[in-house]
């Protein structure tokens, strides 16, 4: 897989909420005890990783919906939230807007990095600015006075200032790693006319 060092342009996060639920319960007896050595070899796109989970906890964010402004249909990019099958492929220059599943109102970011095959990093290491791979964060967070649908956060990767590859998304509450999911970015007009049914394809190679 690529993995380059880049820099990420970003806006600040604009805030939203969103109430969509997923028809499917998050299995947690299956993602409870998920380790880095089960992950680090096998892991696909747009699947959320679930770590540092107790057994029978139930996570903080059950499910993820993101959103993009450039590729696909209204369908693909309107998808229910879900623990997997979510949209991770995006062009540098897109939006990619966060909807996550949740009863918390405050406390959870993303963090991005390059793609580190070794997942334990992102468990084992308090996480900031300096941790190797380090691209951007952004708090995710509900507008009470937002839309239904609105986001809680959004940013787009500057295709002047960044390469297309695969990136880590690092899920946080309160400053705890507990999910982790793998994208992919393509250059700008690389998927724009490319219909769902090989951004799906994408998505599963």
């Amino acid at each position: 897989m690529i993995a380059v060092l880049v820099l990420f342009s970003t806006v600040n996060c604009k805030d939203g909420a969103k109430g969509t639920k997923s028809e499917n319960a998050v299995n947690v007896a299956n993602v409870a005890n998920t380790t880095a050595e089960q992950v680090q070899d096998s892991m696909v796109l747009g699947k959320l990783y679930y770590v540092n989970l107790k057994e029978g906890e139930q996570p903080v964010m059950t499910g993820l919906s993101l959103f993009g402004n450039r590729c696909g249909s209204e369908d693909f990019n309107h998808k229910p939230c879900a623990a997997e099958g979510i949209r991770s492929v995006f062009e540098l220059n897109e939006w990619v807007e966060f909807h996550p599943e949740t009863s918390a109102k405050t406390g959870i970011k993303v963090m991005v990095f390059k793609h580190n095959a070794g997942q334990g990093v992102y468990q084992k290491n308090a996480l900031n600015s300096e941790t190797t791979g380090f691209v951007q964060e952004c708090e995710l967070k509900k507008d009470p006075e937002a839309e239904e649908n609105d986001q809680w956060g959004s940013f787009y990767l500057h295709p002047d200032e960044v390469e297309p590859g695969f990136y880590d998304f690092v899920f946080l509450y309160n400053n705890k790693v507990f999910a982790t999911m793998l994208t992919k970015f393509y250059k700008p007009n690389e998927l724009i006319e490319k219909p769902d049914s090989e951004l799906e394809k994408l998505m599963k190679e």
